[in-house]
């Protein structure tokens, strides 16, 4: 028996092992080329650089001057920071999921049904739209993630919130 998960364990890590490998070779050969000179990263995308196509840290610091990575990077924190700050806040499940009523089964559900749809059937509308309200600035992102991660999030909520027993929250 100790023979037979040992090999089952064995071969496990394997196959997870050859996963792993999977997903993070693509972000090895990135940076790998990161370290390349344009005109070889598509002449050679796998050979590791050498001293004719080594470019060093040159392609940073165009990056860093030219294209403005520092801040770009800085706003892409502000997005995803504020994003995951404005779900929390205003996706609290415990009304819906406590108070029995059509209304909140109703709430409920159009929030799950709302993970349904996918982002590729509304996006073309969601830009035209962002458009013309003004949404296109890092404030108008952030809500329109909202309206995007609201569902899962009160999915998750009302699951979490159904796992507390009712008299652990009146005993609080």
């Amino acid at each position: 028996m100790k023979k037979k998960r040992s090999a089952l364990s064995t071969a496990g890590t394997g196959i997870f092992t050859i996963v792993g490998i999977v997903y993070i070779l693509p972000i090895l050969i990135v940076l790998m080329n990161s370290f390349k000179k344009k005109v070889y990263i598509n002449k050679q995308p796998f050979q590791l650089p050498d001293g004719k196509t080594m470019a060093g840290l040159e392609n940073y610091m165009t990056a860093i001057d030219k294209y403005n990575l520092l801040s770009a990077v800085g706003w892409t924190v502000f997005i995803t920071v504020g994003s995951v700050l404005v779900i929390l806040v205003c996706t609290s499940a415990w009304y819906i999921t406590r108070v029995k009523s059509k209304f909140t089964k109703m709430l409920y559900l159009l929030c799950v049904f709302s993970m349904v749809v996918p982002f590729q059937m509304v996006m073309f509308t969601l830009s035209l739209v962002a458009d013309r309200t003004g949404l296109r600035t890092p404030w108008g992102i952030i809500i329109i993630y909202l309206g995007f991660g609201a569902g899962l999030a009160v999915f998750m909520f009302c699951g979490f919130v159904k796992s507390i027993p009712i008299e652990i929250e009146e005993a609080a």
